[in-house]
């Protein structure tokens, strides 16, 4: 009970206290600007050339030579081990063609990370949107990377006189009958098929990290590696659904071919092969 010569207390107002809930609004997103990750632009390159090196561009040989041929891979491996031998086989386009495309996770990581970062800081889209819009666009810039060096690989297996060519004549080969845009063939194919496979890759994995985290009794801690690997592979695993996308894209680049817009490819694929032939 106060006197005459009290004064009631002092009102204290809380600026920071809003809403009928008491609490502080939450912090507007940072849209501050951060240094790019250019350690990507190394990691990506690094984790190629090992995979490269080791059998992948073996496998990816094969691959070209079944989806323009048709034939079981027994007989392919053997077509090119009696042409070239077995380490000119297992490393047939790899110089110089295959080792510059050792650089095509370059754009995918560097460009993925960019987009995603200004994407998630300034709120774009849903959260849910940014893993698959940031996917597009790394496939996209890999495709453009990507599809002179393929477009030469492709003539390396299909052809020996391509594969026996020094680098630069071969690049002169190509331009003397299609000009500079016959490097490029395919690349309309490519940047469906790369955008695509990036988009579900992200996407995925991000899904299977998610699910990963939940089933944890401590959401926040580190993944360890195996579960990353687990959320990679899986990814990986549904990105195959483009493949006959990639059949497109091998038969728009072999040589002698003279309509190598999608649909006319198309059209001849399923001509020499019917469905199997994008198998």
């Amino acid at each position: 009970m106060m006197t005459g010569s009290q004064t009631p207390p002092p009102v204290v107002h809380h600026p920071t206290l809003s809403g009928r809930s008491g609490l502080p609004p939450p912090p507007p997103p940072s849209t501050s600007r951060r240094i790019p990750a250019y350690e990507k632009i190394l990691i990506g390159p690094a984790c190629v050339f090992g995979e490269m090196m080791t059998g992948g561009h073996y496998l990816e040989v094969l691959r070209c030579a079944r989806q323009m041929s048709g034939s079981p891979y027994p007989e392919i491996h053997r077509s090119l081990v009696s042409e070239s031998g077995m380490v000119g086989a297992f490393y047939r386009g790899m110089f110089p063609w295959g080792l510059i495309q050792c650089a095509k996770g370059l754009p995918v990581l560097f460009v993925q990370g960019e987009v995603k970062h200004v994407l998630t800081a300034y709120s774009v889209v849903r959260r849910d949107r940014v893993e698959p819009i940031s996917g597009v666009a790394g496939g996209v810039a890999q495709a453009f990377f990507v599809c002179p060096t393929q477009k030469l690989k492709v003539l390396a297996v299909a052809s020996p006189e391509y594969a026996a060519m020094p680098a630069l004549q071969v690049i002169r080969s190509v331009v003397r009958e299609k000009g500079a845009l016959g490097l490029f063939d395919g690349l309309a194919a490519m940047c469906l098929r790369r955008g695509a496979d990036w988009c579900i890759r992200f996407t995925v994995s991000s899904r299977v990290k998610e699910y990963i985290r939940s089933r944890k009794a401590d959401p926040e801690a580190p993944m360890t590696l195996p579960e990353l690997m687990a959320s990679g592979i899986v990814g990986g695993a549904f990105s195959a659904v483009t493949h006959p996308v990639d059949c497109v894209i091998t038969n728009s680049q072999r040589p002698g071919l003279k309509k190598t817009d999608p649909v006319s490819v198309v059209r001849m694929i399923y001509k020499e092969g019917g469905v199997k032939g994008f198998s």
